[in-house]
């Protein structure tokens, strides 16, 4: 027996010190909080989809729910789901989100040791992983409920399998099937794994072997296969999350400001990765210098193996994840590195290959010492490593805990309650997961992960959230809210608070939740369309069209575009729209709008040409809004057709009440696209198309 497991015993160990950690992690979440929980509220949306898929309604979010595109990875919560159908429900699922992590995690580092034990011996392939257990954000991300150890363990596997795959015919069946996992794993592992096709593919298509490069390209169908359904069933292409976050379905791009915001955020990562006294590395900069020896004695052992693909991958893979998530949100320290954890191992792959065994010729007298004293040192060094990262360890531990009690105090027991006291409720939320997954009731998603098409209406802020809820049909409508109340940006449809989840005192300097007190209130709709005509009627006039600004149908309905400003990279989105209560003798006036700041507009209106046409466009308001620019002085508008200028206008400066302004219109087709030109930054709410009846 002792025989058959001495071959695996650095295996083991690696594994059981994974173990220990992640036991450790366990142990500091149950000093703090009961049940168990994870530190992620995103860990809680992929238990609710493998609780879907374990009902047998893949690829929903509730019962009777429809298709949503919110799952990040889509294999993530299928390996959950089976355990759920036979009994891991409610709590228990946690646990094994939790267990499986673990497993993975340790697979992570013994395919780390692997790899570098084929590429060196074993000295450095145990050097290797003691680095990555020394990383405290990866073992935080790993275990955190979440798709990073299983995207890295892929990731490692492929790259194993690679190195031991012949230079010609086609992938071996493992390794197909690898690859087609990994590449629904994560969405930046997706772009890796096409990388992998086109280069294996382009090598057997030049060795005329069609058979084998159509095998190459056979795990491709998968996430071509996903990103047909989501576009079909959903709208977009890429998951919600890659919508909700991405800077290209953000309110003010430009590729002047994706070109900032790129080079600007991989200066800050490479300062923050490789240089900075918070690096989630242990010694960065020695990182860094053992990460670019490593990568040019990886790129050597490349050409002279003729192993061009597995070289490129272990030292091309972790700045491509990096940058592929900086490229496309920027979010490259969201969350503890959670978005660029999976690049960490290979990261210290190509640095442990710094450490590899200097060659000597054959015949050197002392080269049987100079060995055993490179390993020696190397072991050492890798010591000295993880004696440096306890406390970074020490700091997540207490971190993983902290988040964990928090989303029990909030999420958790929010969940929990609708299930147990509301069980005809509809709930709209911010926080998609946890009251989801214990609540099991119908819900609709504001900040649209979850929910498709919704996140548009998130990224424009609170005057476009506010235009949205006023716009839902009485069926549509929920009953409750949870959110924290000063997220949504108004309080018009919030009524009774039935629960409140105030934070306790914290036990560590970081918390990752949003707020202080999130609330599940009952929802009231007595302030719906109180603005949705002109505020001073025109006897003998009525509305014939509108133009409901911030209102995001409307907007697209009549080809609106303002100029809105220039992006900069993590605005709120409270820059983008605003909401505005007037009280007045009338009644109570409730609007969403927006700040011109670039000064000019465009839509299209639908009227009768042959008769007068009145534009009125409402403005005022309050002369500043945070994050929005002050008007204080009046303001001249032209309103243009395709012939030229139609009328002008002047608009007061704002003092607090709504204002309406008239221009007096000639129109001379059925459909006209109107421009307005303005000298300055101004607001509007509304525009009324009036016509005489």
């Amino acid at each position: 027996m002792a025989r058959r497991v001495e071959p695996y015993l650095p295996e083991l160990v690696i594994a059981l010190c994974a173990l220990g950690l992640a036991f450790t992690f366990a142990h500091a979440v149950l000093r703090h909080t009961r049940p168990f929980g994870l530190p992620f509220e995103d860990a809680y949306i992929y238990l609710t989809y493998a609780k879907q898929f374990g009902r047998g309604e893949p690829f929903t979010y509730y019962s009777g729910g429809g298709y949503s595109a919110g799952s990040t990875s889509v294999l993530w919560p299928m390996l959950l789901a089976p355990f759920w159908t036979l009994g891991a429900r409610g709590h228990a699922l946690v646990w094994v989100s939790f267990g499986l992590c673990t497993a993975l995690y340790a697979a992570t580092c013994v395919a780390c040791y692997r790899l570098l034990h084929d590429l060196g011996g074993k000295v450095v392939g145990l050097a290797g992983a003691v680095l990555v257990l020394a990383i405290a954000p990866f073992a935080f991300t790993s275990l955190s409920g979440m798709e990073v150890g299983f995207a890295s363990a892929l990731l490692l596997v492929a790259i194993l399998l690679l190195l031991r795959a012949p230079s010609d015919g086609p992938p071996s069946r493992g390794l197909g099937v690898t690859l087609a996992a990994l590449s629904l794993s994560r969405p930046e592992a997706t772009m890796i794994v096409a990388g992998i096709v086109a280069i294996s593919v382009a090598s057997r298509l030049r060795q005329r072997d069609l058979r084998a490069a159509a095998w190459w390209a056979a795990p491709m169908l998968a996430p071509l296969l996903w990103v047909t359904a989501n576009k079909l069933f959903a709208g977009n292409w890429f998951p919600n999350t890659g919508v909700a976050k991405s800077h290209f379905y953000l309110p003010g791009f430009d590729w002047t400001y994706w070109w900032d915001a790129v080079t600007t955020q991989t200066g800050r990562m490479l300062r923050g990765l490789f240089s900075a006294g918070d690096s989630p590395l242990v010694w960065p900069r020695v990182i860094a210098a053992l990460w670019l020896v490593g990568a040019v004695r990886v790129l050597v052992w490349a050409r002279r193996t003729r192993r061009w693909l597995v070289g490129l991958l272990i030292v091309g893979s972790p700045p491509a994840l990096v940058l592929a998530v900086i490229a496309s949100s920027g979010a490259w320290s969201f969350h503890n590195y959670r978005y660029i954890a999976p690049a960490f191992p290979l990261l210290v792959v190509t640095a442990a290959c710094a450490l590899l065994p200097v060659p000597l010729p054959e015949t050197w007298r002392y080269r049987r010492w100079f060995r055993a004293g490179w390993s020696v040192a190397t072991l050492a060094l890798a010591g000295a490593f993880a004696y440096a990262g306890l406390p970074g360890i020490r700091a997540d531990l207490a971190l993983f805990a902290q988040n964990a009690a928090d989303l029990n105090r909030q999420v958790v027991t929010l969940g929990r309650y609708v299930h147990d006291k509301l069980p005809e409720a509809s709930i709209m939320f911010h926080d998609a997961g946890a009251v989801a997954y214990y609540g099991d009731r119908p819900v609709y998603d504001m900040l649209g992960l979850v929910t498709n098409r919704q996140a548009d209406v998130a990224n424009h802020g609170p005057g476009a959230r506010f235009e949205f809820l006023e716009s839902l049909p009485p069926e549509r409508r929920p009953t409750h809210f949870v959110y924290y109340p000063g997220w949504m940006g108004q309080h018009e449809f919030f009524g009774r608070v039935v629960l409140q989840t105030p934070l306790g005192r914290p036990f560590h300097r970081r918390r990752l939740v949003g707020g202080y007190d999130m609330q599940l209130i009952e929802a009231t709709w007595d302030h719906v369309h109180t603005a949705e005509r002109p505020l001073e009627p025109v006897p003998g006039w009525r509305v014939v069209d509108r133009v409901d600004i911030a209102d995001r149908a409307s907007e697209r309905a009549h080809g609106w575009s303002g100029a809105l400003g220039r992006r900069a990279f993590a605005d709120p989105t409270a820059k983008w729209s605003v909401f505005h209560r007037d009280v007045r003798v009338t009644g109570l006036a409730l609007d969403g709008g927006r700040s011109i700041r670039g000064r000019t507009e465009r839509f299209t209106i639908t009227v009768d040409p042959a008769r007068p046409v009145r534009l009125v466009l409402r403005t005022g308001g309050e002369p500043s809004y945070r994050h929005h620019p002050a008007i204080q002085r009046p303001v001249e508008v032209v309103v243009s057709g395709p012939a030229g200028e139609l009328a002008r206008a002047q608009l007061p400066p704002p003092t607090g009440p709504f204002v309406e302004v008239a221009f007096d219109l000639r129109l001379d087709a059925p459909v006209v696209t109107l421009e307005t030109k303005a000298t300055g930054a101004y607001r509007v709410f509304h525009y009324f198309v009036l016509q005489p009846e």
